[in-house]
């Protein structure tokens, strides 16, 4: 799967788009963190743009981390930096970083990409602060769309999220168990973008769902903390 990726980045050097709503939520919740000497981590930062984004726009950060699985992500990055990000490789379910390393860590669109999200959230969950805040975003298929993700799947033309090399489709509910079984406390969460497939993908509500539907959103933003040793 990796070396897809490398072929998949490479493809795609130009293709960075930092007007997306779960850049647009990072960016609101680290306005609202206090940043000055902080670590921060990005897991997932793909060809770099959003980390070199943060770093002069967060300048008090003390360290920004930007890590990803795919060397040519990493080579097109460095490529494209003129600052001090420390750019490494990582693996999201198997990081190589001390427990309690990060003061924040940011994972956009990251965990729907990997065999097995759960272990993603331990990780993450292992090399955060106690006190630290985790800001994740990812899909749910806990929904209509969902259900047409799954017939696609049974005809062989499964949905691949614009030409992914692998998508999982994760649920919000088994997310939602997994983060309360780690004892994070849910500063905030919401959902976005009720999607009704059709011909023509039908979207509703694309900047928020109504509590009560919530849980059938296709985008998921999480601001999470984990809770001091006691």
């Amino acid at each position: 799967m990796v070396n897809k990726y490398d072929s998949w980045h490479e493809d795609r050097v130009g293709d960075d788009d930092l007007d997306t709503a779960w850049y647009n939520f990072v960016l609101s919740r680290l306005e609202l963190l206090d940043l000055n000497a902080k670590r921060v981590l990005e897991i997932g930062c793909g060809r770099g743009s959003f980390a070199s984004h943060i770093e002069n726009k967060f300048p008090q950060i003390d360290e920004l981390v930007a890590c990803d699985f795919s060397l040519n992500a990493l080579e097109i990055a460095k490529s494209r930096s003129t600052n001090k990000i420390s750019w490494m490789k990582e693996d999201i379910m198997n990081m190589t970083f001390q427990a309690d390393s990060f003061d924040v860590i940011i994972s956009c669109e990251t965990i729907e990409h990997i065999k097995n999200p759960k272990k993603a959230l331990e990780e993450l969950n292992r090399v955060l602060k106690p006190g630290g805040y985790l800001i994740l975003t990812c899909p749910n298929y806990f929904n209509f769309f969902g259900i047409w993700c799954l017939y696609r799947s049974i005809i062989r033309k499964p949905y691949t999220e614009g030409g992914q090399p692998y998508v999982n489709y994760i649920l919000i509910p088994t997310v939602l168990i997994k983060l309360r079984k780690l004892k994070f406390k849910f500063v905030h969460f919401h959902t976005s973008e009720l999607v009704i497939p059709w011909f023509v993908p039908k979207h509703f509500w694309n900047k928020k769902l109504p509590r009560i539907i919530k849980i059938l959103g296709f985008r998921t933003f999480y601001l999470l903390k984990k809770r001091d040793v006691t």
